[in-house]
């Protein structure tokens, strides 16, 4: 079990928050996290709807703040949690990523982008506008977050379907299966771990057919804001 904060830094929060204005300097201030400032702001306040609208004050780029900035990376693998972690905006977090931060990004893109190409040709294309959907594209990220790599999933639907030779047509076009047969197929390939090397390489390789042979780029489907459906008034008259 977690150990409570001490009465002392509670009452300091709302009081560092005042002057500073933005949770994660008061995290970093008090050597606690964003999660308790929420916490204990909520609790003090009796008003979450005041903490958001939190103006964001710009944070001066240090020398610390960079440090922190690749640290948090290296543990999370997230731009966007990095930078809601620091304080400051994705694209702060990658202008700051140190070298071998950005071989792992790239190492992380790869991985999303095989997995998005192996959906792609496992279900087929879903519509002209969507290649993959939305649904599985949501998915993707969901379980990412849950601690299921790229890799991870993609591993699993090839386990799922064309190891155990489970139903495409049953699917229905979805990934939902992964969660519940994830740990089955990690099991199934820590046994033939002298296959692994040949399977990263097999992927490697698809990846870059993939890029050559599909018109689509996953990048321009992932992590994109929905636009709202324009509607041309003529058209209804």
């Amino acid at each position: 079990m977690a150990n409570r904060l001490s009465d002392e830094i509670i009452n300091k929060i709302p009081v560092l928050y005042s002057e500073l204005q933005n949770k994660a300097a008061v995290a970093r201030e008090l050597g606690i996290s964003v999660a308790s400032v929420n916490k204990y702001l909520t609790v003090i306040s009796g008003a979450p709807q005041e903490i958001k609208k939190e103006k964001k004050k710009r944070i001066k780029i240090t020398d610390e703040i960079i440090k922190q900035i690749n640290d948090e990376y290296k543990n999370y693998k997230s731009m966007k949690k990095v930078a809601e972690i620091v304080g400051v905006s994705p694209a702060t977090v990658k202008k700051y990523l140190s070298e071998d931060n950005i071989k792992l990004s790239k190492s992380i893109n790869d991985d999303r982008d095989a997995l998005w190409y192996y959906i792609y040709r496992l279900f087929g294309q879903y519509s002209e506008d969507k290649p993959v959907s939305d649904w599985n594209l949501t998915q993707m990220a969901k379980f990412k977050s849950q601690g299921m790599s790229y890799t991870g999933q993609l591993l699993t639907l090839k386990y799922f379907f064309e190891i155990k030779k489970n139903s495409i047509e049953k699917s229905k076009g979805s990934i939902g299966i992964l969660p519940y047969i994830y740990s089955e197929a990690a099991l199934y390939y820590e046994k033939r771990e002298k296959e692994q090397k040949e399977m990263a390489e097999a992927i490697k390789k698809q990846l870059e057919k993939d890029r050559l042979e599909i018109k689509y780029n996953p990048s321009d489907y992932i992590g994109r804001k929905k636009k709202k459906k324009e509607i041309d008034i003529n058209s209804l008259i």
